[in-house]
């Protein structure tokens, strides 16, 4: 940087020399190869290294990202304005050029976003199904896997339960109705050969 003197500026401090913006003087600086890359990333060429100093910031303590703020401050030698063709009929170009590429972004961008929406609506749609499908699938079989092992371990108690308590129980009321059913027969069997006695 050894054209350097102390009087260097911003691009914005340049671009008020001519009533430019910094986006503009930044966009001329470009189109005059003096930086190179796009809006928000540009970079200084080799043409450029003549007029231009580059201060790298850190503010920060270390440790989150967040907290770590780091940027980078470009200044221009004023000897710069001597190499630079800045007309009124430049001004104008430059506006058109900008205006004209900040429409097609806003319109690049617009599409973008109307191609994002559209397909985010079917993807979304079309997840949402296959989320409901793999959600049933996933409940259905861990129903199936709980009752397996509910069944698995209950089975000793079952059948614990079906000899110790069940099938007495039932041969309980089986043979009380046994029981019922016999003396009820007995009684009328009774009465029969009482009724019989009596005619004879």
């Amino acid at each position: 940087m050894g054209g350097i003197d102390n009087m260097s500026k911003s691009a914005t401090a340049l671009g008020q020399e001519y009533g430019l913006t910094a986006r503009e003087m930044n966009f001329v600086l470009r189109e005059e190869g003096f930086l190179g890359g796009e809006p928000g990333n540009y970079t200084v060429t080799e043409k450029g290294e003549k007029f231009a100093e580059e201060q790298d910031y850190h503010r920060g303590t270390d440790g989150y990202a967040y907290y770590n703020r780091y940027w980078t401050t470009r200044t221009w030698d004023n000897g710069i304005t001597e190499k630079l063709d800045i007309t009124e009929d430049r001004k104008k170009e430059i506006r058109q050029a900008i205006a004209s590429a900040k429409q097609k972004i806003s319109k690049s961008e617009e599409e973008d976003i109307t191609i994002n929406c559209d397909s985010y609506d079917n993807e979304t749609a079309d997840r949402a199904d296959d989320d409901y499908d793999a959600l049933v699938a996933a409940v259905a079989v861990l129903l199936i896997v709980v009752s397996s092992y509910g069944i698995y371990k209950a089975t000793p108690y079952i059948k614990q339960w079906w000899n110790n308590k069940a099938i007495p129980g039932l041969m309980k009321v089986k043979n009380k109705f046994t029981d019922q059913a016999e003396k009820t027969k007995n009684g009328t069997d009774n009465n029969r050969k009482s009724s019989d006695l009596k005619e004879d």
